[in-house]
């Protein structure tokens, strides 16, 4: 599974040179509605400082490294020669089955004939995945929640009649919560021993549980850039990229609990960390817009994006959180 991820983020990370998400769309582009932009010939020519509401549905799936566990499948009992007792276990790795899920991203704000605008959004996504990984004796639970909201001003450059790079400037506000539940049952009645002295080990049940939640919520700078490059007859390809930097808290807290036949393990931690957490950004994309001057302008799209926070991951081992998949959008100007 790591390979696998690792594989999906090499990819997607190429599209950052040039990409990012609609979210920061160039809707000053809006504003060039005429013959020879990228409205069509019957389109007339209009310009006006105006309002502008849109909505996205996302559908993602969100994976995170670190979340892997290690599943007993065979446990070896050693008697030495003077009683003592030694255990081997040996398992495999396991990661979290994760799936795609809904979400939904609204937006709206304010344009200016002038190429200026600005415009807040929200982005809510919400994953929760179960089920049995491997034996029916083994199972894990992971609940992932991603509430984000970007207030970002952005200015319209024209480098030709045909492309346009917008760089823009803002605030993320994010609280990220997360719930890891494992559960391992393993009867070692079903391994194999070393030493026939040890028999009396076999028959022994282990019973492993953990119960981790997680929460961060924060506030920092977001930076990005857009381009986009008009085909013709309202048609467009848009890339994008940015980067965030949100200081926040971190509230973590780990329950473990592991049952022998004949004793117990117990471990809980508690804790705040005041730290930064960076993010990254990334779209491609295809947009359609069309006016109906002066009273209302409209656009669809369809893209791909990637969210990537980094070091989110807080349950002992460190590791990134990530969201990939598919918007298909549309907004209106009034």
């Amino acid at each position: 599974m790591t390979n696998y991820i690792r594989k999906i983020h090499v990819a997607i990370t190429l599209l950052l040179i040039t990409s990012m998400g609609y979210a920061y769309g160039d809707y000053s582009n809006w504003s060039a509605c005429g013959e020879s932009e990228n409205c069509c010939s019957f389109q007339p020519a209009c310009c006006e400082d105006r309002g502008f509401i849109s909505a996205d549905f996302l559908y993602w799936r969100a994976f995170e490294s670190g979340l892997d566990t290690c599943v007993p499948t065979e446990v070896t009992d050693t008697v030495t020669s003077d009683g003592e007792v030694i255990s081997s276990f040996r398992g495999r790795d396991r990661d979290p089955h994760f799936k795609w899920n809904p979400g939904f991203r609204i937006c709206a704000g304010y344009e200016a004939c002038s190429k200026w605008d600005v415009f807040a959004c929200w982005t809510h996504f919400n994953s929760k995945n179960h089920g049995s990984q491997s034996e029916e004796n083994n199972h894990s639970q992971w609940h992932i929640n991603l509430d984000v909201i970007d207030v970002v001003g952005g200015y319209s450059a024209d480098l030709s009649s045909s492309f346009t790079l917008t760089p823009y400037l803002g605030l993320r506000g994010a609280r990220i919560d997360q719930k890891l539940r494992v559960g391992d049952f393993f009867d070692s009645s079903s391994s194999s021993s070393s030493s026939s002295s040890s028999s009396a080990f076999l028959g022994s049940d282990i019973i492993s549980t953990q119960k981790s939640k997680e929460r961060f919520s924060g506030l920092g700078p977001l930076i990005g850039v857009e381009a986009d490059f008009k085909i013709g007859c309202g048609l467009s390809l848009y890339a994008n990229a940015a980067i965030s930097w949100m200081y926040g808290r971190f509230h973590v807290r780990i329950d473990e609990n592991d049952l022998f036949v004949d004793s117990a393990e117990f471990c809980k931690v508690r804790k705040r960390l005041d730290a930064s957490l960076a993010g990254a950004d990334a779209e491609l994309g295809i947009r359609w817009e069309t006016c109906f001057c002066t009273d209302l302008r409209v656009f669809l799209q369809l893209g791909l994006e990637h969210h990537r926070y980094f070091d989110y991951n807080r349950f002992g081992s460190y590791g990134d959180l990530s969201f990939d998949g598919i918007n298909v959008g549309g907004g209106i100007g009034f």
